[in-house]
């Protein structure tokens, strides 16, 4: 008997792979991959082998598929930019076309009952599992024993006995479990996905607002958004400026042909990087709003390139006008 298993890397994903191989189920874990959360990272199969015995992690690339769910999700979003009933519906169609592939006959996730308050409610999980078409295929091992019995467990295949009644957010049965599996470092949660985040969620609805549909949205542009501060100088022009040496590194290697880098002359600075529509007083505002990160009063002097290439001078711009432009 084989099973797909969806994992995030985190503790009750890895648990739940754990509960159904104790049972002699032969399961293919599945880790998704978004813009917003995920590794796309060889290393994790090995990381995972090597901690905890889960092998031949397979990594599935939705990137581009789940762009157009950040427009009109059919089921809304939660609290900021996430729309997560309907990135589990998603989710769970690549779990069941990737589980007909492999010959497997259900589906496993380590998806604890009330423990997020849009997805993982007893009222709307039917829904989610109907939406995605794997009603009565997919098994949640560590709430079981609090949800109808699924297939798998009605044929025999798992116990249902065997398998959990976990409820909420807190850990105490999963580190009880992690230590019986013998588990030396305990995975963390996992880590979340950045559309629940409040600040990278207005960096992303700002994006959204001043583009042409999401299909034009890059995977550029959505890693730029992870990096930096972000300020909408105009409704056609963005200006990243780096925290640190090393996001200034990333920045500045991110930058496309038609985009504007700004670098520091004969001083530690930030980077920035402009992204749209410029003009010779949108590049003098954007060196202003850059140089109020730079140490002393100035005036301070810039290198661009690019769209174009030269140099501009400036002095700080005062702090409450540079508040003005930032995306928060």
């Amino acid at each position: 008997m084989k099973a797909v298993a969806l994992i995030s890397g985190g503790l009750d994903s890895l648990l739940a792979v754990k509960l159904v191989e104790e049972q002699e189920i032969d399961v293919l874990p599945l880790h998704i991959v978004t813009p917003f959360a995920g590794r796309l990272d060889a290393s994790l199969s090995v990381e995972l082998e090597n901690r905890y015995g889960i092998k031949e992690c397979v990594l599935v690339d939705m990137q581009k598929a789940f762009l157009p769910l950040l427009r009109n999700p059919p089921h809304g979003f939660g609290k900021h930019m996430n729309p997560c009933i309907d990135c589990k519906i998603l989710f769970f169609k690549k779990a069941r076309e990737i589980m007909e592939q492999a010959g497997a006959s259900f589906i496993l996730t380590g998806e604890v009952v009330g423990q997020r308050p849009m997805s993982q409610r007893t009222s709307i999980l039917p829904a989610i599992d109907k939406a995605a078409g794997v009603e009565g295929i997919l098994l949640r091992p560590l709430s079981a024993r609090l949800l109808p019995p699924t297939v798998p467990e009605k044929e025999g295949w798992v116990e249902r006995e065997r398998l959990e009644a976990i409820r909420g957010r807190g850990r105490g049965r999963q580190l009880e479990l992690a230590s019986k599996f013998g588990w030396k470092e305990i995975p963390s949660p996992a880590g979340g996905c950045l559309l629940t985040d409040p600040g990278f969620s207005n960096r992303l609805r700002d994006l959204l607002d001043h583009m042409a549909p999401v299909d034009l949205l890059s995977l550029v542009d959505l890693e730029l958004l992870r990096l930096g501060r972000h300020f909408r100088i105009s409704p056609d022009t963005k200006l990243v400026v780096g925290r640190r040496e090393d996001e200034n590194d990333v920045i500045r290697s991110l930058a496309m042909p038609d985009d504007t880098v700004l670098l520091p002359q004969g001083f530690p600075g930030p980077t920035g990087l402009l992204k749209g529509e410029q003009d010779s007083d949108i590049l003098r505002l954007a060196a202003s709003i850059m140089a109020r990160y730079c140490k002393g009063e100035g005036p301070f002097r810039f290198r661009y390139e690019g769209r174009g290439e030269g140099e501009v001078e400036v002095v700080p711009l005062p702090a409450q006008e540079v508040d003005r432009w930032l995306v928060t």
